[in-house]
């Protein structure tokens, strides 16, 4: 009986145990999802508050943007009512300068109306004492006439009453006053001098034909003195074949000649002859694979420098 107390006790033990550590376990989850949940409502919060946020920052986005609207609006209100009173304050101003020069033309039309009635009264006036002045001038020769015609009534002698005196004694005849010649006026017309005749000129010799100067002969080339050869000229031997150009470049003034046969130094004298070349030159620069080299053999394409413009199948011989 004993035994199977002390085999009991051990058992209930481990089973209280087990409860303890079941109970530990769960408070153990019951606190980590009690945790999680925690994080997980402020997760939630913090989203909420981040979305509040967002949204309180867009309403003041949208606030500032439409006082910023409302701004630019009423700025542009502002303008356009300054730009009215400007454009108003210029229509005045034209207005105000069109009755000024529309004043100033009334007042000169006045003028001259004003300086034209006065010139018409002083031509007027002008008139009159005119006329008066003739007038008077009239009635002075009027008076004039009547006193010599007084005159002359008083300075006549009077006539005989009895008509004996009157007539002629017998055997006279009573003498006949003459009529003066009545005189017509009759132009003077000059008779026409003659304009004298001009006197003979003298023909004057043609100037004789300049003779044309005779042509001075050049003066000859000094003898024994020796011709001055081109530029890369020289002296030709018995040229032999020892290639042909395949390409000709103008900017660089060189030649690729492709060597048959022979070799080619630098100090060559070589004759280029085609269609259209035909020249000696001393070679002074030979270039393979862009290289300087002193020497080239058959087989290979050297860079040649050139004097004068080659062309593409002209043959390059060496001078011996």
């Amino acid at each position: 009986m004993a035994a199977r107390k002390t085999g009991r006790k051990p058992a209930r033990r481990k089973a209280a145990r087990k409860k303890t550590a079941r109970r530990i376990v769960r408070k153990k989850v019951a606190r980590k999802k009690a945790s999680a949940r925690k994080k997980a409502k402020k997760k939630v919060a913090k989203k909420k508050a981040v979305r509040r946020k967002t949204v309180r920052r867009k309403t003041a986005r949208r606030k500032t943007a439409r006082k910023t609207a409302k701004k630019k609006s009423a700025r542009k209100k502002a303008k356009k009512k300054t730009a009215r009173k400007k454009s108003a304050r210029r229509k005045t101003a034209k207005k105000k300068a069109v009755r000024k020069k529309t004043a100033r033309k009334k007042a000169s039309r006045k003028k001259a109306a004003r300086k034209t009635a006065k010139k018409k009264a002083a031509r007027r006036k002008t008139g009159r004492k005119k006329t008066a002045r003739k007038a008077s001038r009239r009635k002075t020769a009027a008076r004039k006439t009547t006193r010599r015609k007084a005159a002359r009534k008083k300075a006549a002698p009077k006539r005989a009453s009895s008509t004996r005196a009157s007539r002629p004694a017998a055997g006279r005849k009573a003498p006949t006053r003459r009529k003066a010649p009545t005189r017509t006026a009759t132009p003077k017309v000059r008779a026409p001098v003659a304009a004298p005749a001009p006197a003979p000129t003298p023909a004057l010799p043609r100037p004789a034909a300049a003779a044309a100067a005779p042509a001075q002969p050049r003066p000859a080339a000094a003898a024994g003195a020796p011709a001055q050869p081109a530029p890369g000229a020289v002296a030709a031997g018995a040229p032999s074949q020892i290639g042909v150009v395949t390409h000709y470049f103008p900017h660089v003034e060189a030649a690729i000649v492709a060597l048959e046969s022979g070799e080619l130094k630098v100090g060559d004298t070589i004759h280029v002859r085609g269609h259209t070349t035909d020249y000696y030159q001393r070679v002074d620069r030979i270039e393979l694979d862009k290289e300087s080299v002193d020497s080239a053999r058959a087989g290979q394409s050297v860079g040649v420098h050139v004097f004068q413009r080659v062309r593409e199948g002209d043959v390059v011989s060496l001078v011996s």
